[in-house]
């Protein structure tokens, strides 16, 4: 299950993705390096040079990204 399938089903929130956007992305199957955690924007950027996101999914993901920049 995708971290937007688990958000939009209720679980996990805003709040858990803010807290600990690393943990949660693993938990949902992405790997981000640690040392991005604290910027939103690189953190999207390595997941889409990495292969791990692109398409119809980058769709889905680029609202829940807006919400934790505070855009």
């Amino acid at each position: 299950m995708s971290l937007y399938d688990r958000m939009q089903g209720g679980q996990p929130n805003l709040q858990q993705i803010q807290n600990d956007p690393i943990g949660m992305a693993r938990q949902a199957g992405y790997n981000i390096p640690p040392n991005l955690a604290g910027n939103p924007q690189a953190m999207v950027q390595h997941l889409i040079q990495t292969g791990q996101v692109g398409g119809p999914m980058l769709q889905k993901v680029m609202p829940m990204m807006q919400k934790l920049m505070g855009k």
